[in-house]
């Protein structure tokens, strides 16, 4: 156990050590993203109402996360797998859980910031007051879970990087306009809410608006549930396509 826990330490340091030009870069964009999602939705929307804000505030810090773990993981694997990396990383005799782990442990350390900074700055420009819950401790490092699962999976299994891109865009793309996210599921045709119910996002945006608001309709335990359900459907298939890869 303690070998396999100096293997985790050693890879979760040496992934900050490789990214560390990036990490700059990366940090922009999560900012510019995070004030365009509190800033310009409530320009699009007119009279944000309390409860509009609190959807687009809490919408906003989800979609801190899929842009992290379902956009920037996955592109940093599809790089590595580009130059060759990935495949010296899996010639080594360490841990593929390890390894894997470390990754997505990166990604948490990654999305923090931004997070707060999406709640903080939506608290402070439409002028809110969050209520948070003790329980918001376990939804971001279930959310990521949930999703950087996948975008390794994706990452693994693409066979070019333009083709990681393409589907990462996508996936934020969908989040951003077509998912209970930013916006009530009562606002979405059937079809797509129905669709919603099967999807990561929407529980992830739900167990946020449950610990920092007191907006009605939430549903904190089954969203915690569903969440740690796809959370570890996403570890053992981004594991197994680890171990396919090496």
């Amino acid at each position: 156990m303690m070998s396999w826990l100096r293997q985790f330490r050693d890879l979760f340091l040496l992934h900050a050590r490789m990214n560390r030009q990036a990490l700059f870069i990366i940090a922009t964009i999560n900012i510019a993203f995070a004030v365009a999602l509190v800033f310009g939705f409530g320009y699009v929307i007119p009279n944000v109402t309390e409860s509009t804000a609190l959807y687009l505030v809490t919408g906003g810090a989800t979609q801190m996360i899929v842009t992290v773990a379902l956009v920037v993981l996955p592109q940093q694997i599809a790089t590595l797998k580009d130059d060759g990396r990935l495949e010296y990383f899996l010639t080594l005799p360490i841990s593929r859980e390890a390894y894997l782990l470390s990754q997505i442990a990166y990604t948490l350390v990654l999305a923090v910031p931004s997070i707060v900074l999406a709640l903080a700055l939506g608290a402070w420009h439409y002028d809110l007051s969050l209520d948070l819950h003790p329980a918001v401790v376990a939804v971001v490092p279930l959310a990521v879970l949930a999703f950087a699962g996948v975008g390794i999976v994706i990452a693994v299994f693409s066979p070019h990087m333009q083709i990681t891109n393409g589907v990462t865009q996508l996936i934020i793309f969908y989040v951003l306009f077509f998912a209970p996210v930013l916006l009530p599921k009562e606002q979405l045709p059937d079809a797509l809410e129905q669709i919603g119910n099967f999807l990561p996002a929407t529980h992830v945006a739900d167990a946020f608006r449950a610990t920092t608001t007191d907006l009605p309709g939430t549903h904190l335990g089954r969203s915690l549930l569903v969440m740690t359900g796809f959370g570890v459907v996403s570890v053992v298939a981004s594991a197994a396509a680890i171990r396919r890869r090496g």
